[in-house]
């Protein structure tokens, strides 16, 4: 079963993985990365005009050609007239253009002012180093500014534009004087605020990638568990038929027939025990029944292998009568009795004895299934069978202990439980404790 954390990483969306997903990203992802795809051009609109009632800035993002991507927020009737012409537009683009350049390759605010003599700043969209485009804002006059200021008219002349500028001229009396402090201030302050929802965005589109990516793989699982389920399915039906109970019933009831017919009284003596045997075996039980059907069947069992094994088989069932009305959890007893004769017993020349006891004590109740094999610990057992791998008993015996502590846990938590004791060349002792009101169970 896959954890839920293998699939789930509980640090993966933490703000400081962002580098590292960056890094891997191959270039196919790096290009859909662009200011589109990041923010959206409807949320890009809406800041440039939270952006311009508080500054009184004009603006339009550019993308990282310092190509126009968004219709124009709050630009003065000069500049809108100005673009109006189709040759003086051209040279706002490339004064747009400039801006965004030089603000992508210093990655800081650039000031300059523009061809017709106004203020303006290209803000750049920084994520992670990558330069996404930017916002060009501005378009106020400024009497302030130092000498350093790039000013583009000394270096995009065009007798149209410049034509069509003074034809607007006594427009520009409208447009607000700023002091280039003023100005550098807001351009920081408008540099910080995109740049910081730039990061709250790129950490959304992670986080939503990332989920993707899992959602993907959670149904790739799904897929895998499905094909796995009904491959267990199948091999549970190829199972059930190739194991059919009631045809080997049959046979035996046959074989218990003929032992009456030529009278072999001890071989009906083993047959009936072990019709009985395989009728509880598979009989349907529920998750709990009485000690007394448990023991019954222990007993069967025990007296099958001492046919088998003859005197080197001795063994007892000790247990008050007033636990025999007690119920236990089907299933968990069995598999540590035959512990006990196949890693007890049977490795041990001149055999031994099996000794099943039980008491109450402290409002639980108690099973020991004791051997006095070699007493040898399941590390040793392993490895005497390795070369057998799952064709062996004992493999079988194992996975029904496995089973029955399983059980155990599920049914009533840690604090209850089995034990397994071995003592090198005394045997080995299972000890089997639950609750005797049994409905503490853990739900």
């Amino acid at each position: 079963m896959v954890d839920y954390h293998d699939v789930f990483p509980k640090d993966e969306l933490q703000a400081d993985k962002l580098d590292e997903y960056f890094s891997a990203a191959d270039g196919e992802d790096l290009k859909k990365l662009d200011i589109i795809h990041l923010f959206g051009k409807e949320k890009l609109e809406n800041i440039q005009k939270s952006l311009s009632k508080a500054t009184g800035l004009a603006f339009v993002t550019v993308d990282f050609r310092g190509e126009p991507i968004t219709e124009a927020t709050s630009f003065c009737h000069f500049c809108r007239h100005v673009r109006g012409n189709q040759a003086a537009i051209e040279r706002c683009k490339s004064s747009d253009a400039f801006g965004s350049i030089q603000a992508a390759v210093t990655q800081k605010t650039n000031v300059y002012f523009c061809p017709c003599g106004l203020l303006e700043v290209a803000i750049p969209i920084i994520v992670r180093g990558h330069y996404l485009g930017g916002f060009i804002g501005g378009q106020v006059r400024c009497n302030d500014a130092p000498e350093t200021v790039s000013r583009l008219s000394s270096v995009m002349h065009s007798s149209e534009s410049e034509e069509a500028a003074l034809k607007y001229k006594e427009l520009m009396d409208a447009i607000p004087v700023y002091s280039y402090e003023k100005f550098l201030d807001i351009a920081n302050l408008v540099f910080l605020v995109i740049n910081q929802l730039s990061e709250n965005e790129i950490s959304q589109h992670m986080q939503e990638d990332l989920l993707k990516k899992r959602i993907k793989k959670m149904q790739s699982l799904n897929q895998h568990y499905i094909k796995e389920n009904l491959q267990t399915t199948k091999e549970l039906w190829e199972l059930k038929v190739r194991s059919n109970f009631y045809e080997r019933l049959d046979a035996l009831a046959s074989l218990l027939n003929l032992t009456i017919i030529e009278e072999a009284s001890r071989t009906n003596e083993y047959l009936s025990a072990l019709i009985e045997y395989e009728k509880y075996k598979y009989s349907e039980k529920g998750t709990f029944v009485h000690i007394a059907g448990e023991l019954e069947q222990a007993e069967r069992y025990l007296f099958l292998q001492q046919k088998k094994l003859g005197e080197r088989l001795k063994f007892s069932i000790q247990i008050p009568k007033e636990m025999y009305i007690q119920k236990v959890p089907s299933d968990i007893l069995m598999p540590f009795i035959q512990n006990a004769v196949y890693n007890g017993i049977m490795l041990k020349k001149e055999g031994g004895e099996v000794k099943v006891t039980g008491f109450s004590k402290n409002n639980n109740l108690v099973l020991e299934i004791l051997d006095t094999g070699p007493g040898l610990t399941k590390a040793e057992i392993d490895i005497k069978h390795e070369a057998y791998k799952n064709l062996h008993e004992g493999y079988y015996i194992d996975m029904g202990m496995e089973y029955a502590k399983d059980k155990m846990l599920r049914l009533f938590g840690e604090a209850y439980g089995i034990i397994v004791e071995s003592s090198k060349s005394k045997g080995c002792k299972s000890i089997l404790v639950w609750p005797e009101h049994h409905e503490e169970r853990v739900d």
